[in-house]
């Protein structure tokens, strides 16, 4: 058999989780029949753009908490869009959380996370301190047995979720580059990163097997794959080199001016 090894940055794996989860038979019976709630985040974002088939520009609004520019912050609040209610195939204008106050078993509720671990938890940096997105709808998700698929990528693999979870909290940092923040782990999820991925789209095993990088790979993820046949061989490597050709994401936070409860980011070294 085949075996292919090939690097992605982060970008590229977002656009290619992004495929993946869209191809996930409960998504698309959600999508054509049911209800789907698409949290916002830059991974999410590419979600919307390869479910609906539109493209969302520019990316701030559609990005809340986000780790960039030296620091885990947020963007500007006032231009903030909320998430993407879908219902039988089109957008809905309606109160997320009125929406999803309507959901059923069958309809689907995708979140972004900040870490995943391997033991399958995922982790969310909350910078509301009533628990954001996740803090309101996780109830109805677990009440109602709604399923929650998290796309997320291998650069935020960590050790310990749980370990994260003890250390974290709007009033525990005395100092911090950047927003104060909560942390919630959610056991549970459907995961899809980069290794399902290449399950759902090629049907093949996908193994981590280097990570990191200069030069615009920074993040990247290295993996190996054994294919069936050459033509899926082929199939995956310019499937890869196609998505390393997307340009990083780039998403500006809130500008310091705006931020009322300074951190240390802007003390001079």
């Amino acid at each position: 058999m085949p075996q292919v090894t090939f690097a992605l940055h982060p970008a590229a794996s977002k656009h290619i989780i992004a495929q993946a989860v869209c191809r996930l038979p409960q998504v698309h019976e959600a999508f054509t029949h049911g209800k789907i709630i698409i949290g916002s985040g830059t991974t999410n974002l590419l979600v919307a753009e390869e479910l609906l088939q539109t493209r969302f520009e520019p990316y701030e609004p559609y990005v809340a908490g986000v780790i960039t520019q030296r620091s885990a912050c947020a963007t500007e609040t006032s231009q903030r869009k909320g998430a993407w209610c879908i219902e039988k195939g089109r957008l809905v204008d309606e109160p997320w959380i009125d929406f999803l106050n309507r959901f059923e078993p069958g309809d689907i509720f995708i979140k972004g996370a900040n870490a995943i671990d391997p033991f399958g938890n995922a982790a969310i940096l909350l910078g509301d301190a009533q628990g954001g997105t996740i803090g309101q709808a996780i109830g109805v998700v677990k009440a109602r047995g709604i399923e929650l698929i998290v796309p997320v990528g291998l650069e935020k693999l960590i050790p310990s979720c749980l370990a994260g979870e003890s250390k974290m909290g709007h009033y525990r940092s005395s100092m911090r580059l950047g927003m104060n923040l909560g942390y919630m782990v959610v056991t549970g999820a459907n995961i899809v990163s980069e290794v399902e991925s290449f399950k759902i789209l090629f049907n093949v095993e996908a193994v981590p097997v280097a990570a990191g990088g200069v030069g615009g790979m920074e993040g990247a993820v290295m993996l190996a794959a054994e294919c069936p046949d050459e033509k899926t061989a082929e199939q995956i490597i310019d499937l890869a080199r196609r998505a390393n050709q997307q340009p990083p994401i780039k998403v500006k936070r809130k500008k310091c001016s705006q931020c009322d409860n300074p951190c240390q980011i802007l003390e001079k070294v």
